[in-house]
Order: C-alpha cells, then sequence, then structure tokens
C-alpha cells in the first residue's frame, strides 16, 4: 500500500448530517469480501452473522471491511486493536457519539459521550453497583428473585404442564432489576409495558446497529412482541418515577440506583439536563435487564445439556444457603461461575461497535474518519488462536489453574467489553447471574424435550429462539 494515507487532511474535516455513508470517505483499499451491487454483503451478513464474521476474518484477515446498505462495517478480528480502540480516552473512537454528527449534538447520555464529562458522570454512576453499593443492589435482587421466581415460572406454565423457562427467567430479573433502582412497586400494567418497551428498544437498536434482524413491526402478538409504541410507554414510566423522585421530600433516604443517580447528578460540574438523567436511568435499567437476563438463560440451558456440570452446579450450591445468601456466599460458588463465564464466551453476541472521529491505522491499514468499527465478541472467542476447541461448552476454562484448558487472559475474553465504557455492573452480573443460575437448578429438575436443539436468535440481548419450554418439577 503506498505510504501516503489515503484520508490526509481529512482528520480535521466535521462530516455533514449527509454524511450516513463510510463510503464517503472510502475505505474500498481494505480487503474484504466483494459482496452485491447495492445490498453489498448484506444478505450473507444477515442469515447467519456470527459464521459470516468469522469466515471474513479467517479470508480476509484482522482488518477487513463489510459492505453493507448505507453504512459499511469495519472489523477487528486481533483482540489487541479491539482493546487498543476501546481503551481509547480522547474521543477518537466513540461507542455512539460519532454514530452520525446530528445524534452527537442532539444526546449528551452515558453512551454518547467521552472524556472528562464521561469520567464525571460514569465516577456517580460506578459506586452504585459496585464497592459500598454492591452489597445492597444485590441483596435488592435476591429479595426478588426469592419472592417472585415461583410466581413467574407459574405465569410461564401452560395448560399442558410446559414451561417457557426463557420468559420466567426473563421476568424474575426485571422484578430484580426494578427493585435495585426504584423502591416505589409497580403495577401489572406498568410491569408488561416495561417488559415489552425493553425488549422492542433493545430489538431496535440491535437492528440499527446491524447486530439483529428489523423486527417485524406489524405482528403483534406472540410472547416476544415488538411494538414500537411501548417504547414510549416505558419511557413514560421511567419519566414518572424521575420527577416522582426528584420532587420527594425523602430523597436522599430510599438507597437504590435512582436516589444515588438523581443526588449524585445534582453535583456534577458539567451541566446536564432533565432528559439526560432520564435517558441515563432508562439505560441503566434496560442494560442491567436484558442481556443479563439472555446471558442467565443461556447459562442455564448449556449446563443443563451437560449431565455433569449440571450435577456439580446443585452439588456446590448444596454448600451454601440460598434463601440467605451473602456476596461472599455467592462468589464461593466457582463452579457456577465458571459455566456462567463459559456461556457468555459461548453466546452468539455478535459486535461491539465504536465509530471513528478521526480516522486511525490498525494493522498498518488506514481507517476512515466517520467509519463503524466492529468488535466481533462470538467470532474472536470462539478462535482457535486464542481458544482450544472453542465450539465445546468447557467450564474448566474459567474454573482453575490445574484443569484449565487454556489460560484466559482479559485481552480475549470481551464479554463485558473493555476500556472507559466496559460494562458498569460487571461486578453485579458476577454475583446475580451464578445466584439466580445456582437458585433454578437447585430447586428445579429440569426435563427438557427429547430431540430439542439449540437455536439462538443473536442480537443485543441473545436468546434461545421459540423460547426454552421444558418441564420442571420441584427437588
Amino acid at each position: 500500500m503506498d505510504n501516503q494515507c489515503p484520508h490526509a487532511g481529512a482528520a480535521t474535516k466535521i462530516h455533514s448530517a449527509t454524511s450516513i455513508t463510510s463510503r464517503r470517505l472510502s475505505n474500498k483499499h481494505l480487503p474484504g469480501p466483494p459482496g452485491h451491487r447495492i445490498m453489498g454483503s448484506y444478505p450473507e451478513f444477515a442469515k447467519d452473522r456470527n459464521k459470516f464474521l468469522r469466515e471474513a476474518i479467517r479470508r480476509y484477515g484482522d482488518v477487513c471491511r463489510i459492505q453493507l446498505p448505507l453504512r459499511d462495517l469495519i472489523v477487528l478480528g486481533n483482540p489487541e486493536d479491539v482493546h487498543r480502540v476501546m481503551d481509547d480516552t480522547s474521543g477518537d473512537y466513540s461507542k455512539f457519539g460519532n454514530y452520525h454528527p446530528a445524534m452527537a449534538k442532539r444526546q449528551n447520555g452515558l453512551s454518547f459521550i467521552e472524556g472528562e464529562i464521561f469520567r464525571e458522570r460514569r465516577r456517580i454512576v460506578s459506586p452504585l453497583v459496585t464497592r459500598d453499593g454492591l452489597k445492597s443492589t444485590f441483596q435488592a435482587n435476591v429479595d426478588a428473585y426469592l419472592d417472585t421466581l415461583d410466581a413467574n415460572i407459574g405465569e410461564a406454565t401452560d395448560a399442558d404442564g410446559v414451561t417457557d423457562l426463557q420468559e420466567a427467567i426473563f421476568q424474575t430479573l426485571l422484578r430484580g432489576v426494578l427493585k435495585q433502582t426504584y423502591t416505589e412497586s409497580f403495577t401489572a400494567k406498568e410491569m408488561r409495558e416495561l417488559h415489552e418497551g425493553m425488549a422492542t428498544f433493545t430489538k431496535l437498536l440491535g437492528s440499527t446497529l446491524k447486530i439483529a434482524d428489523p423486527p417485524n413491526l406489524v405482528r403483534p402478538w406472540g410472547p416476544y412482541k415488538i411494538r414500537p409504541w411501548t417504547v414510549l410507554s416505558a419511557a413514560k414510566i421511567v419519566k414518572d418515577r424521575v420527577v416522582e423522585r426528584q420532587n420527594s421530600p425523602a430523597l436522599g433516604t430510599y438507597g437504590d440506583v435512582l436516589d444515588g443517580m438523581v443526588l449524585g447528578y445534582k453535583k456534577l460540574k458539567t451541566p446536564m439536563t432533565f432528559w439526560d438523567l432520564c435517558f441515563d436511568v432508562a439505560t441503566m435499567t434496560s442494560a442491567s435487564y436484558g442481556t443479563t437476563a439472555g446471558a442467565i438463560t443461556q447459562t442455564v440451558v448449556r449446563t443443563l445439556l451437560d449431565a455433569e456440570a449440571t450435577d456439580r452446579v446443585v452439588e456446590e450450591c448444596g454448600t451454601i444457603d440460598l434463601s440467605q445468601p451473602s456476596v461472599d456466599s455467592v462468589r464461593s460458588l466457582r463452579w457456577v461461575r465458571a459455566c456462567f463465564e463459559e456461556s457468555i464466551r459461548m453466546q452468539g453476541f455478535p459486535l461491539l461497535l465504536r465509530f471513528t472521529a478521526v480516522g486511525g491505522n490498525l494493522q498498518g491499514l488506514d481507517i476512515a474518519p466517520n467509519t463503524m468499527l466492529g468488535a466481533p465478541i462470538s467470532a474472536i472467542h470462539r478462535d482457535l488462536r486464542w481458544w482450544t476447541d472453542p465450539d465445546t461448552f468447557d467450564p474448566n476454562r474459567f474454573y482453575d489453574n490445574s484443569k484449565r484448558v487454556d489460560q484466559p487472559r482479559l485481552l480475549h475474553f470481551l464479554a463485558w467489553g473493555a476500556g472507559p465504557h466496559r460494562c458498569t455492573g460487571a461486578q453485579l452480573g458476577y454475583l446475580i447471574a451464578p445466584y439466580l443460575v445456582g437458585l433454578i437448578l437447585s430447586r428445579y429438575r429440569v426435563e427438557i424435550p427429547p430431540n430439542w436443539t439449540f437455536r439462538e436468535e443473536t442480537g443485543l440481548a441473545p436468546t434461545i429462539k421459540g423460547g426454552f419450554r421444558v418441564r420442571l418439577t420441584r427437588r
């Protein structure tokens, strides 16, 4: 390649609102599948995103261009490049802030800001689900699980005694997330609207970011309804709760996540709007719910498909009192945690995205400004260069050094992201996920139908396609 950067002089250019596609400042010099004239490689990509990305990296290298409608995707297959991009604190690689210039000017939520303004906001949010706030948020989740798990399983069970365990897990986790965030209770109607609204928003966002197929907006039936207006209903519920809390004479005494955010944001040096506060509260609620519920469901499913792993989970959970767990006792469930980590390594999360502000150079290849970069998480997690027998479920990878198949390195394990935008609730996730997995498997025997096939629906929160319909009996 010529030593002269093809985008020299473009670094300081501010793109207009019409610069929707990264082809405007071309990445055509990058290797990648040839694609079709208008649709690019989208038909093949949409058919099986994870398989397509793995094959593209294998054939074209660790920096390859995937041609898609409107906006191309540059895939980074080497974890070192992924960390370089995600660890950036200058704003050159933004989570969503450079998705489109018009959006960056109108949105000041945590997902759209970088630099010191982001770090200031993050310093408020992080302690609510880590350090001093970890014990209380964990306990709020535990209380909700113990109070509602059996009832949620009952509601997800049909007249023939078949339970959609995936739906029960989503409902149970939703109640935990709401209890840790809002002290006040919710009506059944509000719970339904929040569940449908957050699921719809996740689907819509996933399709916008090329992670999932566009939802079927004209099919208002089935257990996982995709109805755009439910997003507005859920947003209104969150907004009303924020207003109530701001005006509450008891503000500062609730001890929940909403209390911490409202009080903490009052102390910010950088001004923010009421709507930015609502956006961050809604984001915290949604992010704590869908992705974690999907990961917990996959852990239950993959563990159940391995009889030895299931027996070890039940045996280990018998060593602690699940009705009165502590942070330390749940952390002692090392095998359950290993099953959880191995499950999220294997789940089909296609991409974590970043957007370039001024372009860059990776693997000796120049990247244009206003480019969408994708870290193919599932492809990296199943790359033979980093993992032994990567398509096999083996919790020993994460269990202990003497029985480890691989030597997992933070560099190669990206389930929680990396850098400043790494998942805020990772510590909490490592508590509530093993606890709920252990609670389900130690409380119930699960009978999977004969010839059942694991089929995954990729997205921001990968789920089991069609639900996980099983028969449950109490142990």
